[in-house]
């Protein structure tokens, strides 16, 4: 553009990478979303993204539409070129072969296979590289990868629909629907992001929930109930297949060598053994689990005193609340429930929050300070 000074044009194009990877959200993990750009003099020679886990990466898909156009150009993704041999071939090697002259990426693989080795690769053949430009919106953009591969662990977000006063039932358990069709809509939309739902029993023997996506595709998700007793009753439409998602219970010992875990089982439910306190389970082991289920994101939806452990744990990355119009009042059950903050000292703090509308309803989204494996 006239006038648009190099770093103004770098900024535009590897924005524009951020909108090409969007495009694969909620498809691509554990692996990142990334978008690439193939620029030569001011002009759009080719262009793509990593649209899911196993297929091409995003560079190697813009080299392939640039053809032979990609001799001598910028390439602009938003992530450092991968050097290893995965489900796919090095990302580094097919740029080097196709003669790009330059990389521009806004930040380096935080994955130990990756990790500034892409870059050095890139360099040795002779390619120009420079990294930084976005870099904090990069990694917020796969702020879940980003946890995954250095902390070994999933990003958390919790998410809840409660009233003005931070009910998310009323005093008989009644809870739907507390907000509108489209929050509803939107909460799926979250769900579509992660990788894994996760809930308490309290709320499956509430809800009968299905614990499934109503987004895209519909993709399916692993689901993950906290169940210290095994009291999951034999009907629960959580059972079904129909999806094609898989049912994990985490359980207590004594209820893993009862009848009843046989029963589950029996179900195709596989029931795991959690550490924890009775009627209580430790959360170091759940998340470990999940991560060796190759779960990078989960969105824990509650109830109310699951919720309440996960804040008082320090495990949730993340919140998003989404907020009716509606009081409840002190009879109703609180959204987190069990924490005991005494004084305004003892209250947790969030940042980088921001709320929005959505139909009738808001939705509050947010980052707690000091979640334990924080991408910070």
């Amino acid at each position: 553009m006239d006038g648009e000074s190099s770093l103004e044009a770098d900024r535009r194009y590897l924005s524009a990478c951020l909108d090409l990877a969007r495009l694969g959200e909620g498809e691509t993990s554990p692996n990142p979303m990334v978008g690439a750009l193939l620029v030569k003099q001011g002009r759009l020679l080719g262009q793509g993204y990593h649209r899911r886990a196993g297929d091409r990466h995003a560079e190697v898909e813009a080299l392939e539409s640039a053809k032979s156009a990609a001799k001598g150009c910028t390439l602009y993704v938003n992530l450092e070129p991968c050097v290893h041999h995965g489900r796919t071939p090095p990302c580094a090697d097919a740029i080097i072969q196709a003669g790009v002259a330059e990389v521009v990426a806004s930040m380096a693989d935080p994955d130990p296979r990756v990790n500034g080795r892409g870059f050095r690769k890139l360099e040795e053949a002779g390619v120009k590289v420079r990294c930084g430009i976005l870099q904090e919106e990069a990694r917020r953009f796969n702020e879940k990868f980003v946890k995954f591969v250095t902390a070994g662990l999933p990003f958390v977000t919790l998410k809840a629909a409660m009233t003005l006063d931070g009910r998310i039932a009323a005093a008989s358990g009644e809870s739907q629907w507390i907000t509108a069709e489209a929050a509803r809509l939107e909460a799926h939309r979250l769900r579509y992001q992660n990788d894994a739902i996760l809930v308490g029993i309290n709320t499956v023997l509430a809800d009968d929930p299905l614990l499934t996506v109503r987004h895209g595709a519909g993709k399916p998700l692993l689901r993950a109930v906290l169940d210290s007793r095994l009291r999951l009753p034999p009907q629960a439409r959580l059972l079904g297949n129909a999806d094609g998602g898989r049912t994990v219970i985490y359980t207590g010992r004594e209820a893993l060598r009862s009848l009843r875990a046989k029963r589950v089982q029996r179900e195709g439910v596989e029931v795991v053994e959690v550490d924890g306190k009775p009627g209580e389970l430790s959360w170091a082991p759940i998340l470990a689990d999940l991560a060796r289920r190759q779960v990078a994101g989960v969105l824990v939806e509650g109830g109310g005193r699951v919720l309440g452990s996960a804040l008082a744990a320090g495990i949730a990355d993340r919140f998003a609340l989404f907020v009716a119009p509606r009081i409840l009042g002190e009879r109703g059950r609180a959204v987190f429930a069990g924490l005991a903050g005494e004084t305004l000292a003892d209250s947790l703090s969030v940042r980088d929050w921001a709320c929005r509308s959505v139909g009738p309803d808001l939705l509050v989204e947010g980052y707690f300070s000091s979640p334990a494996g924080s991408v910070d």
